[in-house]
């Protein structure tokens, strides 16, 4: 943590805590903070070269959206999440992704439609060179793209609340997946083409069968991505 903040070259005027709120929210999705990680408010205060204030009131709206764990007499650590969590916020991802799938069907922009063929182009490269870090944010990435062309503006808040949950457990992007990582690049060609097509449910059930895990091959037998 120490590194990643004195290599700021300092926070612009404005709203502090908000700008606090979104590089310490960044830290934690990108796992630079680690779960259980303690976050000192005079340590942050100090490193950020601000007063202890905004830091206090990003720390607050981080713990409000699950990101941040208060516990009283010992301070403010970054969130863990249990294997009953973890599966929760697998729950919670494909009623996301099944919504998402549904509204961004047949709307998708040639912007957005190129930025989802270009990562799985990125993807199709990271699984052959076995860059499995790479190719984990590239899948983040895109759904996250997918998301955020729902047009929902609701949809991108809910996901960055369960995005810590997803990486810290590996619910989606599990290094461990002994599979072939380029049919799981495959997958994401196949939910780009459902929501080319046009066909509302047949995206929302696709997207809904990626993010539980298992989708279905050609010859009809049940593929299963444990995680993603």
């Amino acid at each position: 943590m120490t590194d990643a903040l004195s290599s700021m070259k300092g926070l612009q005027h404005g709203l502090l805590s908000d700008q606090i709120y979104s590089l310490i929210k960044t830290m934690i999705k990108d796992t630079s903070l680690a779960p259980g990680e303690q976050l000192v408010e005079s340590q942050l205060a100090r490193q950020l070269q601000v007063s202890q204030a905004p830091v206090r009131d990003a720390l607050k709206r981080l713990a409000h959206e699950g990101l941040v764990t208060h516990v009283r007499h010992q301070g403010n650590f970054v969130a863990q999440y249990t294997d009953e969590e973890a599966e929760q916020a697998k729950v919670a991802r494909a009623a996301l992704e099944e919504l998402a799938g549904r509204l961004a069907c047949g709307r998708l922009d040639d912007a957005t439609t190129q930025r989802l063929t270009d990562l799985i182009g990125e993807m199709r490269e990271a699984a052959g060179a076995r860059e499995l870090g790479k190719f984990r944010e590239l899948d983040f990435v895109f759904h996250r793209t997918v998301i955020e062309a729902s047009g929902n503006a609701y949809l991108p808040r809910m996901w960055d609340i369960i995005e810590p949950s997803l990486r810290s457990m590996h619910v989606l992007g599990d290094p461990e997946f002994p599979g072939d990582w380029t049919l799981v690049a495959e997958w994401h060609r196949g939910l780009l083409d459902v929501l080319l097509a046009g066909d509302e449910t047949a995206a929302g059930e696709l997207f809904r069968a990626h993010a539980a895990g298992t989708l279905l091959g050609d010859d009809g037998d049940a593929l299963t991505a444990r995680r993603d």
